[in-house]
């Protein structure tokens, strides 16, 4: 096969420090088949971002990059990369922007050669769920290879470029030159002229990316002879037979599922695994046990805080001691042995299918919102030790120094004096005097004033007399309403200030859990400061919901000043068994394992029996009342 056709022709490049839109472009990061990418930042939040700016005009170029924009935008999973905006700017065109990761292409890490068994097996995990997240939506991704891979230095996989999948709202890709698209990962079956897609060309791309990262070189044609792993690591033997399955020529051969190759790849390398892991010995666990990472996990390290990896240490170890073989029995036969409603024996009983460990996590984002707003003039007397000050450019709102005030502290709204805003001129009521005539007496010192008086007689009249103005004083004159006596008004621009706490809430898929044990055994995991906009975080699909809430809650004149995470977790092992043919689950809650399950866990003759006992003695009960109501 050959590899992707270069592009020779010249593109319309923005400069670096252009403004598009929102966002001002930094630094030109690299150069795609069908865009250039750009280090940005916002204009009006300073998030940064990368900008992916479409850098060539046939249509079907143009239709494959706003079909990568719409299906990102609308997918929502820790593996794939998120579009968090979209656009047309009449400068440069189409452009896409997501959030600024630190990663590189895995094609440019397997330059320096294979990868270790362990790091191959976790991008493999990851990458398998974003594959089989797309599957589920009716999208097949079609050009999984190490350039549409991106993974950080925590190990962290992202799965991007959708500008070739397939999907119902696909544009035809018929005129496409085959020949120029498909590469060695590219599985033998794969037509863009054929509308209909299967996931099985995912399964075959995936396992072609395996082969690459296990051996370091990048899989023959379909037909060709494939070398085998063997020969690269004689520990590798037991991952060739499913990485040989990912490759079949027959599509209905290969996996069901890409996590289930995921599942077999790690089964396979377990002995690897138990190499380069010093807290769990895979090879000594039951085959079809499985400890799942939690994308936090995987986000916070290689630096996670203390309490978190003690934490995490424990969690781990919970799931080697369970993950053993006949471990999930005995615990089981213990269990039985406590309840006299409990099924006895049951270790002996059950056929366990799936032995899963994993840790659920619950978060609460709370969120400091500074808001300023856009300058508006104000008009003002002229302070007495103002001293006058030259009209110069304005400072920008957010350059404005204000009082230092603690995390979550919020702040009414108040006015704030834009520096060097200010222009000094004469009040156009005194015209500068400060004095005018007073409106009670016009100027005169005196005004008259009806009096009642009394009479000799004892009689009442009237009669006028001449005092002092009691508004001026006598003086004729009074301060200025306008500059309050100042002489002087000043002009100058004002934003008003605002600070405002939020807290956010949400979890991990807690679907089928029981949730109320779950909290029961909640401890306290994480509790520090985050970055919102960084990437990492982002990785997390229920905190990546949380951070777009919080994003989208700042509004146009207002930005995050402080954003502080706290996170509680629990170890939770879910197993997937047999019993009188027939399949079950139960869940092991908490560190001393709490368990959860149906009625299959229970010994339904005796319940039974005692229901029936006790109905009995309820009726004798009954009658002998009776009985002795009527004698």
């Amino acid at each position: 096969m050959n590899t992707p056709r270069p592009i020779t022709r010249p593109d319309q490049r923005a400069a670096e420090g252009a403004e598009l839109r929102n966002y001002r472009l930094i630094e030109r990061l690299a150069q795609e088949e069908l865009a250039t990418v750009y280090r940005g930042s916002h204009l009006t939040l300073e998030r940064p971002v990368q900008v992916h700016i479409l850098r060539r005009t046939d249509w079907v170029s143009s239709g494959r990059f706003q079909l990568a924009a719409r299906l990102a935008a609308r997918l929502s999973h820790p593996n794939l990369v998120p579009v968090i905006d979209a656009g047309y700017d009449e400068r440069y065109g189409h452009y896409l922007v997501t959030p600024e990761l630190d990663a590189q292409p895995l094609s440019a890490r397997l330059t320096h050669g294979r990868l270790p068994p362990l790091l191959a097996v976790r991008i493999v995990t990851q990458i398998a769920a974003a594959l089989d997240y797309l599957h589920a939506q009716q999208i097949v991704h079609r050009d999984v290879q190490p350039a549409s891979i991106l993974v950080t230095a925590e190990g962290v996989a992202y799965l991007t470029n959708l500008s070739l999948a397939a999907s119902p709202d696909t544009p035809d890709l018929s005129s496409l030159e085959e020949a120029d698209y498909l590469t060695p990962y590219s599985a033998p079956e794969q037509r863009f002229a054929d509308g209909e897609a299967s996931p099985a060309l995912d399964i075959y791309g995936l396992g072609a990316v395996t082969y690459h990262m296990l051996s370091g070189e990048a899989p023959p044609d379909p037909g060709a002879p494939l070398p085998g792993l063997a020969a690269v690591d004689p520990a590798l033997a037991p991952a060739d037979r499913v990485v040989r399955r990912m490759l079949l020529p027959q599509p209905q051969a290969r996996f069901p599922s890409a996590s289930a190759a995921a599942t077999a790849l790690r089964q396979a390398l377990r002995g690897q695994i138990d190499q380069a892991t010093t807290d769990m010995e895979e090879s000594r666990w039951e085959t079809n046990a499985e400890w799942l990472q939690n994308p936090f996990e995987t986000a916070l390290d290689p630096a996670l805080p203390e309490r978190f990896q003690e934490y995490l240490a424990r969690a781990r170890k919970r799931a080697d001691d369970l993950h053993r073989r006949d471990a999930i029995r005995r615990l089981l036969n213990r269990w039985s042995r406590d309840g006299f409603f409990r099924r006895r024996a049951l270790g002996q009983l059950i056929q366990p299918e799936q032995i899963v460990s994993f840790n659920v996590y619950f978060y609460e984002l709370r969120v400091l919102y500074e808001t300023r707003t856009e300058p508006t003039p104000r008009i003002r007397p002229e302070a007495p030790a103002e001293q006058p000050r030259p009209f110069q450019n304005p400072a920008d709102v957010w350059q404005v120094p204000v009082p230092e005030l603690g995390p979550f502290e919020t702040v009414r709204p108040r006015e704030v004096p834009l520096p060097g805003s200010a222009r000094v001129f004469p009040c156009n009521e005194c015209l500068g005097a400060g004095k005018v005539y007073c409106a009670s007496c016009k100027g005169q010192g005196s005004v008259e004033k009806v009096s009642r008086v009394s009479n000799r007689d004892h009689s009442r009249s009237q009669e006028t007399i001449t005092v002092r103005c009691p508004a001026c004083r006598g003086e004729g004159r009074q301060d200025c309403p306008r500059c309050e006596g100042a002489g002087n008004l000043v002009e100058e621009l004002v934003f008003t200030w605002s600070r405002r706490a939020m807290l956010f809430e949400n979890s991990d898929d807690m679907e089928e859990l029981p949730l109320l044990a779950i909290r029961k055994h909640l401890e306290p995991v994480f509790e520090g400061p985050i970055d919102p906009y960084k990437g990492p975080w982002h990785s997390v699909a229920p905190l990546a919901e949380l951070l777009r809430a919080v994003i989208e809650a700042a509004g146009d004149d207002t930005r995050i000043r402080h954003a502080e995470l706290t996170v509680r977790g629990a170890p939770i092992t879910e197993v997937e068994y047999l019993l009188d043919d027939q399949p079950h689950q139960l869940h092991l809650v908490g560190f001393e394992p709490q368990l959860f399950g149906d009625w299959s866990l229970y010994n339904r003759e005796r319940i039974a029996l005692v229901v029936v006992v006790a109905i009995v003695a309820l009726l004798t009960v009954v009658a002998f009342v009776g009985a002795g109501a009527l004698m």
